[in-house]
């Protein structure tokens, strides 16, 4: 059993331990005394609680292990997530209550800070814990240290933070949009109109001729006005959104190759005699762009990923299924591509460098294969 005085100390060395080395963050749990809770979605613990009040026996430990099965049952599904262990630390543990490691929890009885380092949990995970608790400072010193090192990794976090979600001017997706309409006056001044297959040959739009160039210039052509307004609609909502979340060139990357991808896909797949144009496939890459957005940054993304990018994302791939005349090809490439993509550009202050390199190995196979595919084969 740890001293109260004592106990406090150590509760802000794992806190400061978690905050500022591991990259946790506080989490406010309803209905919970006597603890503490972090959570880092990108750890192998994603859940660690900071355990103060006492457990006298068995019975309040299995209750205990019910409540946060019950509770993490809830943050599973806040935050869109399927697999979620749990580090717990108990500072006031009946020395007679066997703890041993569950299927979701994972405890460590805490007497003393040296009896971290005989923890295997800790040893396998943490190596680094027992080293990172130990400070110069002592008394006064020693907390005002670790209050203003919370603190100052809290204020940074929040920046980044405000930063990532913070308003930007949608500057690339309104360039696309006027290139798109330039596009579309131009097939009723130099030819027969957006309707016309002449005139959208001409132009460029999507056909098995062995032209590369046609990835290119059918995403910006459209047939129609009504396709056209309905793209445009789409590009303008998701691209804003895209673009304050990646940046401007990230975007653009995003658009183009997630529009190249689904239009190789729509080479390989659709029949020779088809004519096919429209941002369609980029668009879902925007989607797509999105839907990988969120799933990384679902603690604040968790009820938008539910409530508004999934469904949509789903609706519109059923819609193809079901409307003739829709390329469903472009688009399931296109959300491919845009998931794919978006993991090589990276997310910032989140996609490490090795993952980034990871994503554009993969996008450059992807296309590479494609490419052999649809006018190698």
């Amino acid at each position: 059993m740890v001293t109260t005085e004592k106990k406090d100390l150590l509760i802000m060395k794992l806190l400061h331990y978690f905050i500022t080395e591991m990259n946790y963050n506080p989490v406010v749990v309803h209905g919970v005394q006597n603890e503490i809770w972090l959570e880092n979605m990108d750890s192998d613990f994603r859940i660690v609680r900071i355990v103060t009040g006492y457990i006298h026996n068995k019975d309040q430990l299995e209750f205990d292990n019910y409540k946060v099965d019950r509770l993490v049952r809830q943050i599973k599904l806040k935050t869109f997530t399927f697999k979620m262990k749990v580090l717990t630390f108990y500072l006031d543990l009946n020395s007679n209550v066997e703890i041993a490691n569950t299927k979701l929890n994972y405890p460590v009885r805490v007497k003393n800070e040296n009896s971290l380092k005989k923890n295997k949990t800790i040893e396998e995970f943490f190596p680094d814990m027992p080293s990172k608790l130990k400070f110069t400072e002592e008394g006064a010193l020693l907390y005002k240290r670790i209050n203003n090192d919370i603190l100052r990794k809290n204020m940074d976090q929040s920046e980044k933070i405000n930063d990532l979600f913070s308003p930007k001017t949608p500057i690339v997706t309104n360039i696309l949009i006027s290139i798109i309409t330039i596009f579309m006056i131009l097939t009723y001044l130099l030819g027969n109109g957006s309707t016309n297959v002449n005139t959208l040959y001409a132009f460029g739009a999507l056909v098995k001729d062995g032209n590369p160039i046609r990835l290119l210039t059918s995403i910006f052509l459209h047939i129609g006005l009504i396709h056209y307004l309905m793209n445009t609609w789409s590009l303008k909502l998701l691209g804003q959104q895209v673009e304050k979340f990646y940046g401007h060139i990230k975007m653009l990357l995003i658009f183009l190759y997630s529009g190249v991808v689904g239009n190789l896909v729509s080479v390989i797949l659709m029949n020779d005699n088809v004519i096919s144009a429209g941002a369609s496939g980029a668009i879902f890459g925007l989607m797509g762009a999105l839907l990988y957005f969120a799933i990384n940054q679902r603690t604040y993304m968790a009820e938008a990923l539910k409530r508004e990018i999934l469904p949509v994302i789903i609706i519109n791939i059923l819609l193809g299924f079901m409307v003739t005349g829709i390329n469903m090809y472009a688009h399931v490439g296109g959300l491919i591509g845009g998931m794919l993509i978006s993991s090589a550009v990276g997310i910032k202050y989140k996609t490490s460098k090795f993952e980034k390199i990871n994503g554009w190995i993969c996008s450059i196979i992807l296309v590479i294969l494609l490419t052999y595919l649809s006018y190698f084969m």
